[in-house]
């Protein structure tokens, strides 16, 4: 009878294994992510769909890309996003920090200020074909008092065209050229700033940033060929074959051309 009974027990069902925890699984998934070294956020994002893995690894190296622009280059965090996404020029960015420091230096720079403070004598070519060896020795708005052989004379801003510095004449003289038809009609300084030959600040930064060589011709025909090493606000140097640098005036220019 208790055989019969025994048999007759209905057995027991084997539990189905239980299906994983949702939840846990993208949990598991978002450490695994975040182990990577993504941040948890965008690792949860990621792990519940919805992010796609390629869209966070493209933000992650877009942000490690920022994080470099801003150690490298001092950008601000929103300039060196749009670098990285390719909504701003970095190089012309650059540049343009590059150009705003050189003026912060040099913008009021001048070889007449130069002697004056030294005192040391430098030679001025002047308007009607004249060169002349002397000190400044008073620099005023308009006009400036020179010293020398000749003795002191008052000449106005406007007559020079160029200067160096004496012990460098040799190397001028053979670097200097002259355009025939301006030196047989000696011109008259312009005076009027807006009928002048217009050389901007950033042409002249760019011949300078690219070590470009120029040509540069004068009203009255003296053409001097060069690379800019520096410029003002009303003159520049430019650096001749053989190491010497002649100072241009801004005001005495006729043409500059890239050789």
């Amino acid at each position: 009878m208790d055989g019969v009974m025994m048999s007759e027990r209905p057995r027991r069902r084997q539990k189905a294994p239980r299906k994983g925890n949702p939840r846990n699984n993208v949990k598991q998934k978002a450490q695994e992510l975040t182990r990577s070294g993504m941040p948890f956020q965008m690792a949860m994002a990621v792990a519940q769909g919805r992010m796609e893995l390629n869209e966070a690894l493209e933000r992650l190296a877009r942000r490690a890309e920022v994080d470099r622009l801003v150690r490298k280059h001092g950008l601000s965090r929103s300039l060196a996003t749009q670098v990285a996404m390719g909504h701003a020029d970095l190089e012309a960015y650059l540049a343009k920090q590059r150009m705003e420091n050189h003026l912060q230096e040099y913008l009021q720079h001048s070889c007449l200020d130069q002697s004056l403070r030294l005192e040391q004598p430098w030679v001025f070519g002047l308007h009607g074909q004249r060169r002349v060896e002397a000190a400044v020795t008073s620099n005023d708005a308009y006009t400036v008092m020179l010293s020398g052989k000749e003795g002191e004379q008052e000449v106005h801003k406007l007559q020079f065209k160029y200067g160096y510095l004496p012990d460098a004449w040799k190397k001028v003289r053979k670097s200097l050229k002259k355009d025939k038809a301006l030196a047989s009609s000696p011109r008259e300084p312009i005076t009027r700033p807006q009928d002048r030959y217009s050389c901007s600040d950033k042409r002249l930064f760019r011949y300078m940033d690219e070590e470009t060589m120029i040509d540069v011709t004068l009203l009255e025909g003296e053409i001097f060929r060069g690379q800019v090493s520096w410029f003002g606000r009303f003159e520049f140097g430019l650096q001749l074959k053989g190491g010497v640098e002649v100072v241009i005036f801004r005001h005495a220019l006729h043409r500059i051309a890239a050789v």
